[in-house]
């Protein structure tokens, strides 16, 4: 937003979810308030697709409406000449891993091949890796890559502690979309925890009801505001995932936000984590329990270790996922699609 705006681009965020929806959804309880909220930001989201015609460029990043996609993003299409879509997530593929989580039906409806379409209609897809730009260039030859990325001045470099200050904290933060994850390596991390007892704990953050039957671990709900608080608590980060057309297409964002704090990682090895982490350089990769057992054990026993590999995180980070670079890129993007994006009434731009 910031570069957008000193390149002289009015903009509108217009989310779906108001903060109030946001919070209900992740509770597991507040059915009402759901049920409310939703009508109410179903309403205002109609309204505001009805007012698209005064801006000169769309943006619908993965969506423009939580279900029945893609017929909203149909109707914007129809409307306006100049959409650009852009996508972070394998969504062409369904979400069929989170549909057995909540509500399957709903879930089910959320994601899927009509996407397809919409990119094919697109006068342009922006996509967040080359696996997800690789299905989009099937279906429209105008994409570019933009991963997502993080602002290094909030994401504040932490250099390694030693374990004489403490337990060393090993930890996790996402989503119940993703909290299933950790299954797969719930056996190494009691491993570890045998292992080097006392000297190490675990956090969880944003899935506190999924317990693992690990020793000494704390959970906690996912809070924006507490957000890089919680990160800064890690000592050392764990990004596990199943190998599946779906994880492939992630963008490795926790990942990409362990390294900016300069945490030192260890993932699995699946997709666009293997761009992100260059093992034993920028992180640790790991792919069966030995594996993970022999990463973390390294980092827990080896301060030197962990510091370079943190150097080397943020190094990383800084040239090609923070926001500092690609800022600048999106602002020449848009400049490329239309000069008349910038030579209109306001040069208004709605995302």
């Amino acid at each position: 937003m910031e570069y957008l705006q000193n390149a002289g681009y009015s903009c509108t965020i217009a989310p779906f979810a108001t903060p109030i929806l946001f919070r209900a959804l992740q509770n597991r309880r507040q059915l009402a308030t759901k049920v409310s909220q939703t009508l109410y930001c179903t309403l205002r989201r109609l309204l505001r697709v009805r007012a698209l015609k005064r801006f000169d460029l769309i943006v619908i990043h993965r969506e423009a409406f939580p279900f029945l996609s893609p017929l909203v993003e149909r109707w914007i299409l129809s409307m306006h000449a100049r959409v650009v879509f852009s996508f972070d997530d394998a969504i062409y593929n369904g979400h069929d891993e989170v549909s057995s989580l909540n509500h399957p039906l709903l879930y089910r409806a959320k994601y899927g091949h009509g996407y397809d379409e919409v990119m094919r209609r697109c006068v342009h897809v922006i996509a967040g890796n080359r696996v997800l730009a690789e299905h989009a260039k099937r279906l429209n030859p105008n994409v570019s890559i933009i991963p997502t990325v993080v602002d290094c001045r909030q994401f504040k470099y932490k250099s390694p502690r030693r374990y004489n200050h403490g337990p060393l904290t090993i930890g996790w933060m996402g989503s119940r979309s993703t909290v299933r994850y950790l299954s797969i390596i719930e056996p190494a991390l009691r491993k570890v925890a045998e292992v080097h007892g006392d000297r190490v704990q675990f956090l969880f953050v944003g899935a506190p009801e999924h317990k693992l039957n690990v020793p000494r671990a704390r959970y906690l709900s996912f809070n924006l505001e507490r957000e890089l608080h919680d990160l800064h608590s890690l000592d050392i980060g764990l990004m596990p995932m199943p190998d599946t057309e779906w994880t492939r297409g992630k963008c490795a964002f926790k990942a990409i936000q362990y390294m900016a704090a300069g945490i030192p990682t260890v993932a699995s090895p699946v997709g666009i984590a293997t761009d992100v982490i260059q093992h034993n350089v920028t992180g640790l990769l790991a792919n069966s329990t030995d594996e993970w057992v022999n990463g973390l054990g390294r980092l827990i026993s080896d301060h030197s270790l962990r510091e370079r590999l943190s150097r080397s995180a943020r190094r990383t980070i800084e040239q090609s996922y923070s926001l500092h670079v690609w800022g600048p890129r999106l602002v020449l993007l848009l400049d490329q699609l239309s000069n008349s994006v910038r030579v209109v009434s306001d040069g208004s731009v709605a995302a």
